[in-house]
């Protein structure tokens, strides 16, 4: 019955943690993960989209700003997770020092998650309407290609 637990619970704290060690990394500053929580990739379709330079330049400052906003909260995480895995022995499980963890750790993932949805507003709206009605184009003929991990969605061979 421990052993369950112990697992189940390792599970619900790979949960919590893998995205907050990945947010306090800081990639969703940087322009490879996607647009869905940043822009950054807007900057990659700049040819296809037909981005100005200014607006190559307001999405660049746009980017900055953010990524120079959110670094104290990525910092925050970076530290929570250092300090936890300093004290914490992982072959002992404890509740209430992973419940801790969770707390410290939630309001920091929500604070970078709803800044990156405001990132991505803000992106969008140097866009004109015409880009914008192209990157969702674009965006749905990478979904149709692409299974939600960005592997390429497997076709159907012929059978005869």
């Amino acid at each position: 019955m421990k052993t369950r637990h112990a697992i189940l619970a390792a599970l619900g704290i790979a949960a919590v943690l893998v995205p907050a060690a990945i947010l306090a990394d800081g990639p969703w500053s940087r322009g490879g993960m996607g647009f869905g929580m940043r822009g950054g990739n807007v900057l990659r379709l700049a040819d296809k989209l037909g981005l100005s330079n200014d607006q190559i330049t307001q999405i660049k400052g746009i980017l900055a700003a953010a990524r120079t906003a959110n670094k104290p909260t990525r910092d925050q995480l970076k530290a929570n997770m250092q300090a936890f895995r300093s004290t914490y022995n992982p072959a002992q499980f404890d509740q209430t020092a992973v419940n801790t963890l969770i707390a410290q750790q939630t309001p920091l993932v929500q604070q970078l998650v709803a800044s990156g949805f405001q990132t991505r507003a803000k992106v969008l709206a140097v866009l004109t309407p015409q880009q914008q009605s192209q990157l969702a184009q674009l965006r749905q003929e990478f979904k149709s290609r692409h299974h939600w991990n960005g592997a390429p969605q497997p076709t159907a061979t012929p059978t005869s």
